[in-house]
């Protein structure tokens, strides 16, 4: 069965599920024919397809939009997506051109260090994305079968996603079938009649159905790989440059000093790192909602409060980690900044606070684990209900890396018990390792050791504030959290 044959059964099986619902008493004669086509059994594999997607309920991308806030996230996608790859290279092009000019061959080697290390975590999530990207393509096929988006290319459009993905820049061409799908969605409307006093209703053609499932597809599936290039590049990335900016040659050796250029590319890759994560994961909320039945997306404030709230929250996180890992006591004198001191000025054996930091990063991520875990969370279980063990334990740990930085809800229950215990929770930690590095980094000035422990509790109490607000005022499900606090407060 074709996409165009199926799409058409989807279309009218939606339709009249519209005119049933806006004329209950009387059956227009010019819809007879349509409801006629729906009532008469469809073929087998129809059926097959019409039990997968649940048609009792009009299918999910029937409220597929595309508007204008739509095509300016993509377009934001977009340029943050380049912005991002300029500023990866533009960093790691100043860390090698740093290396070269330095005379001190132990300087110039620990620059070089620097180098490899910040171009490893550039392009090995980059080789990661890009892989997922491609396999999600196809699974898509397997699953979807005419749905998929491969489906509707030519062989050299499919050859060219192919080389665009082996030169890292798959993310850019999904943003671009967004759009492209998006814009056809929006031309491919008609006007059907909706009964004797010639009222019409607008309505997708067949061939704007298959362009809202795809838009629905590829909207869904780039969400969640920005998500991930986020945690995967962006979050490592953060925290080993906060490290740099701590232990310059200057502080560890006393001679050399760093470019300001250097210094700044450095803080500018941390500031839009912030933002990237905090963008990926308002996102994926929006596009999460878009695709689940009943949901409403998130208006223009709820979107700025949310990126507010994130921002917030994973700046606070990565300061107090970055700074907890960088913390050189006195009496300990690395000949670089990567070396690790395992004895003091006494010859005493002491732990370095990065294997600390790291273990307290474990701790944390086997805690989170163990907590989503708890949850009975069904991520992976199969259409008959059947549990999956093995896949959602490998799920939730996942999940357990991304706890490290932020929360995302992943049972659609009342959540803010659990907020509040992971919120509370990170309070907690992040006061702890942060007055740890208040009392060891005696090196620096006491201004500067009050103004950051001051700077991450003041963000983790912003971020609360934007919580705060976010549930209490602009949640689109505000109206039914009132009505419903018992059932379905604190929603995502």
């Amino acid at each position: 069965m074709t996409l165009h044959k199926t799409v058409v059964y989807l279309w009218m099986s939606s339709s009249s599920l519209d005119l049933a619902h806006h004329h209950d008493t009387q059956r227009p004669k010019s819809t007879a024919r349509v409801r006629f086509m729906t009532d008469t059994p469809p073929p087998r594999c129809i059926q097959e397809r019409s039990r997968k997607m649940s048609l009792q309920e009009p299918p999910v991308h029937v409220k597929t939009t595309f508007g204008f806030m739509g095509a300016v996230g993509v377009v934001v996608n977009i340029v943050l997506f380049i912005v991002d790859i300029v500023s990866d290279a533009l960093l790691a092009y100043v860390l090698w051109k740093q290396a070269d000019k330095m005379e001190n061959k132990d300087v110039q080697s620990e620059l070089f260090t620097w180098f490899i290390i910040t171009l490893c975590i550039i392009i090995l999530p980059m080789v990661v994305i890009n892989i997922f990207s491609l396999l999600w393509y196809w699974q898509n096929k397997i699953c979807l079968g005419d749905y998929c988006v491969l489906h509707k290319m030519s062989t050299s459009q499919a050859i060219i996603r192919v080389f665009i993905h082996l030169l890292l820049l798959g993310p850019l061409i999904r943003y671009l079938d967004i759009l492209r799908y998006g814009i056809k969605m929006k031309r491919e409307v008609k006007h059907v009649e909706m009964g004797t006093n010639g009222a019409h209703v607008q309505r997708r053609t067949p061939r704007g159905e298959v362009h809202a499932v795809l838009h629905m597809i590829i909207g869904r599936d780039t969400a969640m790989l920005d998500m991930m290039h986020s945690f995967l590049q962006d979050a490592p990335q953060l925290i080993f440059q906060i490290f740099l900016l701590y232990r310059s040659p200057k502080i560890i050796i006393g001679t050399e000093k760093i470019s300001p250029t250097t210094t700044a590319v450095q803080v500018w890759k941390v500031l839009l790192g912030v933002f990237a994560m905090s963008w990926s994961l308002v996102s994926y909320q929006d596009e999460l909602r878009r695709t689940v039945p009943n949901k409403t997306p998130l208006s223009c404030c709820a979107t700025t409060t949310c990126l507010f709230w994130r921002a917030a929250m994973i700046t606070s996180r990565i300061i107090a980690i970055g700074s907890f890992t960088a913390i050189l006591p006195a009496g300990q004198n690395p000949q670089t900044a990567l070396s690790l001191s395992w004895t003091d000025s006494g010859g005493n054996l002491v732990i370095p606070y990065p294997v600390v930091a790291m273990c307290i990063l474990i701790g944390h991520w086997l805690i989170m684990t163990a907590w989503l875990h708890a949850q009975g969370t069904t991520f992976c279980s199969q259409e008959n209900g059947s549990g999956r063990p093995v896949l959602e334990l490998l799920y939730n740990c996942v999940m357990g890396l991304v706890h490290i930085f932020c929360y995302i809800n992943v049972k659609d229950t009342p959540s803010r018990r659990r907020m509040v215990f992971f919120y509370t929770f990170c309070l907690i930690e992040n006061s702890a390792i942060i007055a740890v590095w208040y009392v060891e980094m005696v090196m620096f000035p006491e201004w500067f050791r009050v103004g950051l422990i001051f700077s991450v509790e003041m963000l983790w109490l912003v971020g609360l504030c934007c919580v705060i607000g976010y549930y209490g005022f602009l949640h689109p499900d505000h109206t039914d959290l009132i009505q419903h606090r018992e059932q379905a407060s604190w929603r995502r």
